[in-house]
C-alpha cells in the first residue's frame, strides 16, 4: 500500500460562481479482483473557476483495497484479496486552492465476496473457503474469533486450519505435490501464498479474474431448501433460491471444464441441470456447503511444487441437526472427490489431511492417533486449559478428532477381501480401519488411515527433521511415512533413531495401544514399550499439528478418488483427568463410523440419503389415486431387484408416514388416515431407484 498523499490538481476554466465547496460521501461496490474506475468528484460541488486538489483517496481502514491508477479525480480501485465481505472505509479531502477552503468526504467500499461461508447446523460453527483452506479466515477474521468454534456461539475453537494434501509420481519419477497449511509459504503473512484456487480445471488460456469471480462461491443449502424445491418447482410464480438456481451441475465444456460437476438429480435425464425442470442438488446432511477448487489455476506458492497434477477437488461439508444425539450434535463431515483431469498416471500417490489443532489455549495441547478408529486427535496436556482466557476451555478440556471414515477404493481383485481369518480374528492388513471388507461384496473396499505424523509440536530436539515442510520433498515425505531427513518413522521416543526411537519402522506416531494387531509395525510387536504416546515420549504440551494420510495408490487419467472425513468433538465433565475426554471421543467416533459404514443414521434414515445413480425404474412407477383420500397405491411394473423405502413428507419437509417394498415386490399401499388435506411429497428410494412425486390429499 502506498503511503504518500496524492496531490491532484484540477484546473477549471469557467468563470467564478457563488457555489460553495462541498464533498459528498462515495459508496463503491467491489468484487475481489475486478478493477473499478470512479470519479470521486462526480457528486461533489466545486466552485466554478476555482483550482482544487485532492489529498488522500487511498488510505483505508484495512489493507484490502488498493488504488492502481489516478488522474484528475479519477481513481481505479480493486479489492486485492478473496476472503472478506463487508465494508472498508477511507477518506479524501478536496482543497479549494483559490479560496483556501477544504471539505472532507468518506469513501465506503462495499466488498461482495461469497468465497467463504459457515456450516453451523449443530453445536459446531465451522468456516470454509471456496479455494480449499478450511477453518481459517485471515482477512475476514483478523481477530481470530471464527474458525472451528465449539460450542457454537462461544469464543472457543479446537482447530486453527486444515487442508488436503496430494502427492504422487509420474512415469519418469517426477514428483507432483500440492498442499496448504496457512498459505504463507515460509516467509510471508498467512493467506498470501496459495496452492489451491477456486473453480474446476479448465483450459489454461481460459482462467481469468472473471472465472475466479464465478467460482469463488460456496453453495450453502439446507435439506429443507431442497425439499421445498421438490414440492414447488412446478408452482406458478415459484423461484428457486439462489444456490439451487445456480448449482454448478454442469461445467462449460467450451472453456475446457468437465461436462458434469456438482451432483444432482436429473429428473428428465437430459444431462443438463435445470431446476425449472425439477432437477435438484444432491446433498448430504441437514445442511451442506459445496465448493470446487483446483491446483492448476496458478503456481503452488506454499508447497513449492512447480508441476501441476491437473487435479480437481469437489468438496462437500455437511452436518445434521440432531440435538438428542451427542455424537452427531458434535460432528461435522467432509466428502472430497478428487479428479485426475490430466493424461498422466500417477503412482505411489498419497492423499493426506493436514490439521493445525488449537484446543482453546494453543500452547498446552498434545496429539495422538487411534489406529483402529482411523483417527488422529488433539487433547489438552494439562487438567485445566489456559489461565482464564475467554477462548480457553478451562477445567475438563475437550478432545478433537480428525477421522478418516474411508479413503480411495483399493485396486479390484474380483473378490471380497476378508476382515477376519478362519478363527474370527482381525487380519493384520488394511481391513483394520478400512471399509467394505468381509461384507460379501467384491471390490468395494476402501482404504482407511494408513499413516500419521505429528509435525513439530514443540518436540524438543526434533526441529531439524520434524518441522513444517517447505518444499516438494517435505510434503511428499510426510504423506509417505518419512521424516524431512528422508528417514522413516520408527516406533518409540520421538519417532526417530536420534531421539529415542527403538523401532521397528512404523506407520503411526503416538498410537498408544490402539494398534491391537500391530499393523503399523509390519504385524510385528514393537521393540520396546507398546504404549507409545506424547507423554511416554516425554513430549511437553505445546502447539500441535499433524497429517494423516491414505495410500499409496495409483491415480489414472480421468479417475476419481474419494475421501470421507469426520471431525468429532467430545468433552467429558465427569473426571478431572484430561484423558477422560479421549475415552469419550472414542465412543463418539464409534457411533459416527458405524453410521457411515452401515449407511444408517441413529434415527434410522440413510446416511448418504441419495446417491447420484439415475432412476432406472421411475417411469415404471404408478402412484394412484392422485388426488387420494384414505389410501394410495405405489406400484411398479416389474419386481424390484432390492428393497425400497417409501416416505411421505408434508410441504414443510416433515416426515408424515413411511412404508417399504421388499425385494421382489411390486408395490404397497400407504394409509393416509389422519393426514390433513394438502400437497405432499412422496419418495421411493433405493440405491437404484429415486422416485419423487407430488401427492394431493383431499378431505
Amino acid at each position: 500500500m502506498k503511503t504518500a498523499i496524492a496531490l491532484i490538481f484540477l484546473l477549471l476554466t469557467a468563470t467564478g460562481s457563488a457555489q460553495i465547496l462541498k464533498t459528498v460521501n462515495d459508496t463503491i461496490d467491489l468484487v475481489p479482483g475486478i478493477p473499478k474506475t470512479v470519479s470521486l468528484l462526480a457528486n461533489d460541488t466545486i466552485p466554478a473557476g476555482d483550482s482544487v486538489r485532492i489529498n488522500g483517496g487511498y488510505n483505508f481502514t484495512r489493507n484490502l483495497v488498493i488504488n492502481t491508477w489516478k488522474n484528475k479525480g479519477w481513481f481505479t480501485y480493486v479489492a486485492n484479496q478473496w476472503g472478506y465481505s463487508g465494508k472498508i472505509e477511507g477518506t479524501y479531502v478536496v482543497i479549494d486552492v483559490t479560496l483556501q477552503k477544504s471539505s472532507t468526504a468518506k469513501i465506503v467500499f462495499r466488498i461482495h465476496d461469497h468465497s467463504y461461508d459457515s456450516l453451523a447446523v449443530n453445536n459446531i460453527n465451522a468456516c470454509f473457503n471456496a479455494s480449499g483452506l478450511n477453518f481459517a479466515l485471515f482477512f475476514a477474521d483478523p481477530n481470530g474469533t471464527r474458525g472451528f468454534v465449539v460450542p457454537k456461539g462461544s469464543s472457543k475453537k479446537t482447530i486453527f486450519s486444515g487442508s488436503i494434501w496430494l502427492g504422487g509420481e509420474d512415469q519418469d519419477s517426477n514428483r507432483y505435490v500440492c498442499g496448504e497449511r496457512y498459505r504463507q509459504g515460509s516467509l510471508t503473512a498467512p493467506g498470501a501464498k496459495p496452492d489451491y484456487y477456486a473453480g474446476p480445471v479448465m483450459d489454461s488460456a481460459n482462467y481469468s479474474i472473471y472465472q475466479d469471480t464465478l467460482w469463488n462461491h460456496i453453495w450453502n443449502l439446507k435439506k429443507t431448501d431442497v425439499d421445498y424445491h421438490k414440492l414447488h418447482w412446478q408452482d406458478a410464480g415459484y423461484h428457486p433460491v439462489h444456490d439451487i438456481l445456480t448449482w454448478p451441475g454442469n461445467g462449460n465444456v467450451n472453456l475446457g471444464e468437465a461436462a458434469r460437476l456438482a451432483p444432482y438429480f436429473d429428473r428428465n435425464q437430459d444431462g443438463v441441470y435445470n431446476p425449472l425442470d425439477g432437477d435438484y442438488p444432491l446433498i448430504r446432511g441437514d445442511q451442506a456447503l459445496y465448493f470446487i477448487f483446483n491446483e492448476n489455476r496458478g503456481p503452488h506458492q506454499e508447497s513449492g511444487g512447480n508441476r501441476s497434477f491437473k487435479a480437481e477437488f469437489h468438496a462437500m461439508a455437511y452436518g445434521w441437526d440432531m440435538p438428542g444425539d451427542s455424537a452427531f450434535k458434535n460432528t461435522i463431515f467432509m466428502n472430497y472427490k478428487i479428479f485426475n483431469r490430466s493424461q498422466r498416471t500417477y503412482s505411489n500417490t498419497g492423499l493426506g489431511v493436514f490439521t493445525d489443532l488449537d484446543l482453546g489455549y494453543m500452547v498446552d495441547d498434545m496429539i495422538g492417533c487411534d489406529v483402529n478408529r482411523g483417527s488422529y486427535y488433539g487433547y489438552n496436556g494439562l487438567a485445566v486449559d489456559g489461565t482464564g482466557q475467554p477462548y480457553a476451555y478451562g477445567a475438563h478440556p475437550p478432545a478433537q478428532s480428525i477421522t478418516i471414515l474411508a479413503g480411495p477404493k483399493m485396486e479390484p481383485t474380483g473378490a471380497d477381501r476378508p476382515r477376519v481369518d478362519g478363527t474370527g480374528h482381525q487380519l493384520c492388513n488394511e481391513s483394520v480401519n478400512g471399509t467394505g471388507f468381509g461384507d460379501g461384496i467384491a471390490d468395494n473396499e476402501r482404504m482407511g488411515l494408513n499413516n500419521f505424523f505429528s509435525i513439530q509440536g514443540n518436540m524438543a530436539g526434533t526441529v531439524g527433521y520434524n518441522s513444517d515442510p517447505t518444499n516438494v520433498a517435505g510434503y511428499f515425505h510426510y504423506l509417505h511415512g518419512m521424516w524431512l531427513d528422508s528417514t522413516y518413522l520408527i516406533y518409540g521416543g520421538h519417532g526417530h533413531a536420534g531421539t529415542g526411537g527403538y523401532g521397528p519402522q512404523c506407520r503411526f506416531m503416538f498410537p498408544a495401544e490402539s494398534d491391537t494387531v500391530n499393523w503399523g509395525t509390519g504385524c510385528q510387536p514393537p521393540n520396546g514399550l507398546k504404549n507409545w504416546t506424547s507423554s511416554t515420549a516425554g513430549v511437553p504440551p505445546g502447539d500441535i499439528r499433524g497429517v494423516g494420510s491414505v495410500g499409496p495408490f495409483t491415480f489414472r487419467p480421468g479417475e476419481m478418488k474419494e475421501l470421507d472425513l469426520a471431525y468429532v468433538f467430545a468433552r467429558d465433565y465427569t473426571s478431572p483427568d484430561t484423558l477422560a475426554s479421549i475415552t469419550k471421543l472414542g465412543q463418539m467416533i464409534d457411533i459416527v463410523r458405524k453410521s457411515f459404514m452401515t449407511d444408517k443414521l441413529p434415527n434410522g434414515e440413510s446416511f448418504t440419503r441419495v446417491s447420484e445413480i439415475q432412476p432406472r425404474q421411475e417411469q415404471g412407477c404408478r402412484v394412484y389415486p392422485n388426488p387420494a383420500t384414505s389410501l394410495v397405491h405405489v406400484m411398479f411394473n416389474e419386481p424390484l431387484t432390492e428393497a425400497a423405502t417409501i416416505r411421505l413428507y408434508d410441504d414443510q419437509g416433515r416426515l408424515k408416514c413411511s412404508g417399504r417394498i421388499d425385494k421382489g415386490g411390486t408395490g404397497t399401499v400407504l394409509d393416509l388416515g389422519g393426514l390433513p388435506g394438502g400437497i405432499y411429497l412422496l419418495t421411493v428410494q433405493s440405491s437404484q431407484i429415486m422416485v419423487t412425486q407430488k401427492l394431493t390429499v383431499i378431505r
